[in-house]
């Protein structure tokens, strides 16, 4: 071994980076007290930290077979549909009454509004006419996400907490 491979005691290099990491130990726990303050923002979401797995589930499979009717067909979206719907059904009105005798957080009335709205707004785009004086028909992907938008809109004055039904304020 050559002395220049050796470390040497007086070489200039080691020092700075032991001084170096002890001056970087203290901005970067003052970081992370900044970090601890701040709430990490997820962006928007329909549902929120307690909501019911089947109600996501159900509600996902419900999208997916309004919005992959042109490519799975009236079939394959109408069965989706119809998995995803008893999904909701069920979901709902469990997390509703849990949210209303134990406060359960995570009612997805956004996700509701979203459903409802966009089905009502799909309404008018979906009407057609077969023959010239015929009757007015309606494509069924704009009733099947007003129904389940309803259905849960229906239950959320049902899912306040007792105590904030009542107006008491802790």
């Amino acid at each position: 071994m050559s002395s220049s491979d050796e470390p040497r005691s007086d070489d200039m290099s080691a020092a700075p980076e032991a001084g170096g990491a002890a001056a970087d130990q203290k901005p970067q726990a003052a970081d992370n007290s900044k970090r601890a303050k701040k709430p990490k923002k997820d962006g928007f979401t329909f549902t929120e930290d307690g909501c019911r797995s089947e109600i996501r589930l159900g509600s996902l499979l419900i999208l997916a077979s309004v919005f992959l009717w042109l490519w799975l067909g009236p079939a394959t979206s109408s069965l989706l549909y119809f998995v995803g719907l008893p999904l909701v059904l069920v979901g709902v009105p469990i997390q509703a009454l849990q949210g209303r005798r134990f406060g359960r957080p995570g009612y997805p009335w956004k996700l509701a509004l979203a459903l409802t709205i966009g089905g009502a707004a799909m309404w008018p785009d979906l009407a057609y006419r077969e023959v010239v004086g015929g009757s007015l028909q309606v494509q069924p992907v704009a009733p099947m996400l007003l129904v389940a938008g309803l259905w849960m809109l229906a239950w959320w004055p049902v899912s306040r907490p007792v105590a904030e039904a009542k107006g008491v304020t802790a």
